[in-house]
């Protein structure tokens, strides 16, 4: 199968990063709103004001018309007195003739004004100098049907000094807030199936089951889930018929290399059949096990990749070709890591030489940063190497297990090599099923390191110290 796609966060999701705009959006808008709804509050106030002075000046012509008849000019004045002080104005009451019969501020005197009401009251506004503005209201007084004078009230307009209308600006709020509420349910919920279908869709392009479900789906993504399962089934059986394929040709290989023995006869089938043992102790799963036994049995694909004369050398290796053979792993990795399906069988295959105590190859991981597949694999492969090639005779299995168990915990994972040796003294092997191969240089079939190597290497004391420590951490990613 092929490995997890790993993705790093980005930061906010989508959903969050809109309802933070659209948080700080309506709180701008309502802000705006606050500032125009106290305008048109003081423009409100402005007209009611203005209201207030047309209707006095016509209650105000009503109430004169008797007394302007009688030419009872005591209690007109009286009248002026009380429109002037409510409104904090100006009442100027006009004969028929325009003569000025009362002036609350004293100032027109006798003076003849013409009349301007006419059939209906109205107000204007009029500049007065220094930048000011009057508003007068103008009525006329009506007796018997007849026009027989005016009513005229000056009011200097006031200026209101609401600023801001809070009340308007939570109403705004609290609206904007529910449409950002229920914007955020929504995005959530169709974010959340986006994501899904994102996510599957990558698993699918990396070779991996999506398993997109149909529930919960409603519309297009049903649509979309549907689309998607009929292209995972595809992909499946493609990708599924692609592995297979490759790995009947890496198998007719690793055959190859052992009909011309340069590598172990059945090898491969019998480190399958240990291995097989031990995920069956571990009761690894399904998909696991069989990533197992794949690997298992392309455990030498990558000596292919080596010079025949190397394989078939006598005597000790050089240095240069001791590490060219100890690169085999790496080879077999890059040929399967092509296919999507076969990628975690690469992944076990490249890290079957590491060690234990970090000594090995090719990346130099060390404990449980080792690949359990390569552990175990590296156990079936040792004892079944020890017990069908040698110098001259081949170790039994008591001496095989003897070997692994004096390497544990530096070559071997202690706790795997523990588990292996209970389950073959439980049932060893049958010794007539293998074909022995004698080899020269064959003692063991792993590399020793020379301990003493490492302590006139300051640099690397520290470097295991600290990669130790870092092993403690629970937070640190296995490999």
């Amino acid at each position: 199968m092929a490995p997890r796609i790993e993705r790093r966060p980005r930061g906010w999701s989508l959903t969050s990063r809109l309802i933070v705009a659209l948080s700080i959006g309506s709180f701008f808008v309502a802000i705006v709103l606050g500032f125009l709804g106290a305008d048109r509050d003081n423009q409100h106030m402005a007209v009611v004001q203005a209201g207030a002075e047309q209707a006095a000046a016509t209650s105000m012509a009503e109430r004169a018309a008797p007394l302007l008849d009688r030419s009872d000019v005591m209690r007109l004045s009286v009248l002026a007195s009380v429109v002037r002080d409510q409104l904090g104005g100006r009442a100027i009451v006009l004969d028929r003739n325009g003569r000025v019969l009362i002036d609350s501020a004293l100032v027109l005197g006798d003076r003849k004004l013409s009349l301007l009401a006419g059939t209906a009251p109205f107000q204007r506004v009029s500049k007065i100098g220094n930048g000011q503005s009057m508003r007068e209201s103008l009525a006329p007084v009506r007796f018997g049907g007849e026009i027989i004078g005016e009513i005229r009230l000056q009011c200097e307009p006031r200026e209101f000094s609401a600023s801001f209308d809070l009340t308007w600006f939570g109403l705004v709020l609290l609206s904007c807030l529910s449409l950002v509420a229920t914007a955020a349910m929504l995005g959530h919920y169709w974010s959340a199936r986006v994501r899904g279908a994102t996510d599957a869709l990558i698993r699918l392009a990396a070779g991996e089951v999506a398993g997109v479900s149909p529930e919960g789906s409603e519309g297009e993504l049903q649509d979309l889930g549907s689309a998607m399962r009929e292209l995972e089934k595809g992909m499946q059986d493609g990708l599924q018929r692609v592995g297979d394929s490759y790995v009947v040709m890496a198998l007719s290989v690793v055959d190859g290399l052992e009909k011309r023995r340069l590598v172990a006869p059945g090898h491969g089938d019998r480190t399958a059949c240990l291995a097989g043992r031990i995920g069956e102790r571990l009761q690894l799963l399904d998909a696991d096990r069989n990533e197992l036994d794949i690997a298992c049995r392309l455990v030498d694909l990558g000596k292919a990749s080596v010079r025949a004369a190397l394989l078939q050398k006598q005597g000790a290796l050089t240095p240069v070709e001791q590490n060219s053979l100890d690169h085999h792993p790496v080879h077999a990795a890059d040929q399967l890591e092509c296919v999507p399906a076969l990628r975690r069988v690469a992944k076990i295959l490249r890290h079957q030489l590491e060690r234990y105590d970090g000594r090995g190859t090719p990346d130099g991981l060390r404990g449980d940063r080792l690949p359990l597949g390569s552990r175990i694999l590296a156990i079936a492969s040792g004892f079944d190497l020890l017990v069908s090639c040698a110098e001259e005779v081949p170790l039994d299995c008591h001496e095989a297990l003897q070997q692994l168990e004096k390497a544990k915990g530096e070559v071997f994972d202690p706790w795997l090599v523990e588990l292996f040796v209970e389950e073959i003294q439980r049932d060893p092997p049958v010794s007539n099923d293998r074909e022995v191969m004698i080899v020269p240089s064959g003692s063991l079939p792993w590399r020793t390191v020379d301990g003493e190597d490492d302590d006139d290497d300051l640099n690397a004391d520290v470097q295991s110290e600290l990669e130790v420590m870092l092993d403690d951490f629970p937070f640190e990613d296995q490999a």
